[in-house]
């Protein structure tokens, strides 16, 4: 029980694998959650193959029961988790033959209700540990100081939908850090950027350079620093 134990959604790809890739590689024991148990098992085969201690479990972050499920095999094999990456995220705003509105309620509730949910579950685990962190994967693309800076490179970008969802996930950041403070339990929200992932066509930067943000954030050491919202070059504007 002296490794860290983390658990990062939506992990069976993209910005979720390498993320738990990273922690093992620094001696962190990692669940790899995924909606699909058997792609997840597949994925976390190429790590474990690796010699890296990493676990595929069954997870959707949308649904009560597969969260409570989890919740109860973590606390009868482990008593706690340490780290929880809420990384699972969806964008639809390209989706064709959606109204907004559709848009809108499935997006949220991935997003923002799937991050809430876990969040309000993985508390009893996360306050028996001595390094609690709690990691919101976010986006700047929700930063209302960047959407009126008419020189920000992304100003162009019209993803309203997914930063809507990103924009009330960073609100319940706030709440969060507020909320969980007493318990010990620190919470971040953190960008990775445009990164070359499947969901993005592979356009942007490698997957290994975007989620050094999140690593960082995962690992760190310093207990008075919470509630915070960056990238990898620093504060973010709410």
């Amino acid at each position: 029980m002296d490794k860290k134990i983390a658990l990062v959604s939506g992990a069976n790809r993209g910005i979720g694998l390498a993320t738990v890739a990273a922690l093992a590689e620094k001696g962190v024991q990692v669940l790899l959650g995924a909606r699909d148990l058997e792609k997840g098992k597949v994925a976390a085969k190429t790590l474990q193959d690796k010699g890296l201690d990493v676990e595929a479990v069954q997870l959707d972050t949308t649904d009560e029961a597969s969260v409570t499920a989890l919740v109860k095999t973590l606390d009868e094999r482990f008593g706690k988790i340490d780290i929880l990456v809420n990384n699972a995220g969806i964008a639809l705003d390209y989706a064709p033959d959606m109204t907004t509105a559709e848009k809108l309620m499935g997006t949220f509730d991935v997003n923002v209700a799937g991050t809430a949910r876990m969040t309000d579950h993985m508390v009893a685990l996360l306050e028996k540990s001595d390094h609690a962190r709690i990691v919101n994967v976010s986006s700047a693309l929700a930063s209302f100081g960047l959407r009126h800076d008419p020189s920000w490179i992304y100003k162009d970008i019209k993803m309203p939908t997914y930063a809507a969802s990103k924009a009330a996930l960073n609100a319940m950041i706030v709440s969060y850090t507020e909320e969980l403070a007493e318990k010990g339990i620190k919470v971040h929200g953190v960008c990775p950027g445009l990164t070359a992932t499947e969901a993005t066509g592979y356009q942007g930067r490698p997957v290994e350079e975007a989620i050094q943000v999140i690593i960082k954030f995962a690992l760190l050491v310093d207990a008075s620093i919470t509630g915070t919202f960056e990238n990898d070059e620093g504060t973010i504007p709410w």
